[in-house]
């Protein structure tokens, strides 16, 4: 197996956050932190071509994702600037590239089999509804069951754990066996490792990035693809050249895709085959 360049993206803005749905679609969320303005940017992962770039709607800048689901962006407006508190569901149709529908009276919860569930604040309670995530239209209010709303909740959590994404963990020389202690211990010995080795596994590839001291002091972010069966590294990435402080979480998988993020505005997609 070899992993093979998909897609090659680059913005002149920030990536903020990368979602994907259950249609295989691909949401860049990128941000202009000076200027205050944020953009939508989607593709499809399959095809591996664009289906929009750098989308904004009415309101630029305080507005973020809830979710996608399906072909479907679930957007939030913020009750105020600088506040986390979320306010009003907006839903976006991706295919159509519209907005279809809007709710200014509820807030977002979660979505489940077909529905979004949300609430409307009111002086001490909350009136709980579940909404058809198509229209927007009410389809059953659950009043202030509080108890029925964590149990949907807790099929949510579970639903998405049992998904098809695949994390790193940090590497602990004591857990592992020792193909992946020689393969990362190969590659790692001979420079100055600041912070911690992620990594996971996936078929013979051992996948894995690390922070190394450069020789003006600053730091290296680097990934790795190593075929633990051949005892051969098939692929490396320079993830972010210089860079001053150790971030983690700079790469995931996605069904059979390879997503690394590259400096702050470049992101590599590859299909792992």
């Amino acid at each position: 197996m070899k992993p093979k360049k998909h897609i090659i993206y680059k913005s002149n803005y920030q990536i903020w956050r990368l979602l994907i749905s259950e249609t295989d679609k691909l949401v860049i969320e990128l941000r202009d932190v000076n200027r205050k303005e944020v953009f939508f940017s989607c593709y499809n992962l399959d095809k591996g071509k664009k289906v929009f770039e750098s989308l904004q709607l009415e309101e630029k800048y305080w507005i973020g994702i809830e979710v996608l689901y399906n072909d479907m962006i679930i957007f939030h407006k913020y009750a105020k600037p600088d506040m986390p508190g979320h306010k009003q569901i907006i839903g976006f149709d991706i295919t159509t590239q519209t907005v279809k529908w809007t709710d200014s009276d509820n807030s977002f919860l979660f979505v489940l089999n077909d529905r979004i569930y949300c609430y409307k604040q009111k002086f001490e309670s909350r009136n709980f509804y579940a909404l058809n995530y198509l229209s927007g239209l009410p389809e059953e209010d659950l009043g202030e069951d509080f108890e029925k709303i964590n149990n949907l909740r807790e099929d949510v959590d579970y639903s998405f754990k049992n998904s098809n994404y695949l994390f790193t963990e940090i590497w602990d020389p004591s857990k592992n066996n020792s193909a992946v202690n020689e393969a990362i211990s190969s590659i790692t010995s001979r420079l100055e490792i600041v912070g911690d080795v992620e990594y996971t596994s996936y078929g013979n590839l051992l996948l894995f990035s690390f922070h190394s001291k450069a020789f003006n002091g600053s730091l290296v972010n680097k990934f790795i693809a190593y075929d633990l069966s051949r005892q051969k590294l098939v692929l490396s990435e320079i993830l972010n050249a210089s860079t001053n402080a150790y971030v983690p979480d700079s790469f995931f998988i996605y069904k059979n895709y390879l997503l690394l993020l590259k400096e702050k505005n470049g992101l590599i997609v590859y299909k792992l085959e």
